[in-house]
């Protein structure tokens, strides 16, 4: 077994693995020769309590690392390459591995992303999400692989643990603790969220409600009248200072 959060490989039989998701290291079925930094336990409780395990093929191309779509709703933001560090491991997580940026219109990557982005409404469809906005900040990452109708895999979509990697200093502490570069960078990230915002505001004031699943929950009538916009603000937030300037 390797470990993707940190490379490490350890040696087990099948029926220890299958108690150490049930119950954890340390039962007699399980043994306590586990190096693993996670307790196990996956399949506690069963369904009824959210246990479960995801059976995905392994991509051995992974090697050569995963190609990172970050889009705000329907726009692609920016593209990012994780390969991992050392040779031979196969996990791209933070800190162990090499990261590459590159701007939505790098050429090697634009026939993955026609196709992607002629895929997601098949993708809605399938998950029977047909109707619902997208997430306001979320990735999809792709693995390479051989002989697939693409030369790309979606290995995962992620909208759950997203961050704003340029702000990642001011975690704990405010924007002033961000440097001047990662400042305007994270600014142009959180503009382009904002615009979306606005975007999606503007299309529930004209529909006059929500929706969900592709069915309406509620209708407000008066949503349009009673929408405001919210006041100016002057100043840079948390670090009082004259905005940066906005690119679109």
């Amino acid at each position: 077994l390797m470990e993707m959060n940190d490379n490490h490989i350890e040696y087990h039989t099948v029926k220890e693995f299958v108690a150490f998701c049930t119950d954890g290291p340390g039962t007699p079925d399980a043994g306590n020769m586990w190096s693993s930094s996670f307790p196990g336990k996956y399949l506690e409780g069963g369904k009824a309590a959210g246990g479960q395990l995801v059976d995905q093929r392994l991509l051995p191309r992974i090697v050569e690392g995963e190609v990172r779509f970050q889009m705000v709703g329907d726009t692609l933001y920016q593209i990012i390459h994780k390969k991992p560090r050392n040779e031979g491991d196969m996990s791209a997580v933070t800190g162990l591995a090499e990261y590459s940026y590159y701007g939505p219109s790098e050429p090697h990557f634009q026939e993955l992303r026609a196709i992607f982005e002629e895929e997601v409404p098949r993708i809605f469809d399938a998950l029977g999400i047909s109707g619902e906005p997208l997430p306001l900040l979320w990735t999809a990452d792709f693995i390479p692989v051989d002989s697939h109708a693409s030369p790309y895999v979606v290995g995962e979509f992620n909208c759950s643990c997203v961050g704003i990697e340029n702000f990642v200093k001011a975690i704990g502490a405010s924007l002033k603790a961000v440097d001047r570069t990662n400042l305007r960078e994270g600014y142009r990230l959180t503009d382009l969220i904002g615009f979306k915002v606005h975007e999606q505001l503007e299309e529930i004031k004209k529909s006059g409600g929500f929706t969900s699943v592709g069915k309406t929950i509620h209708i407000n009538t008066r949503a349009s009248k009673s929408f405001k916009e919210p006041p100016a603000m002057k100043g840079d937030i948390g670090r009082e200072a004259t905005p940066l300037p906005v690119r679109r």
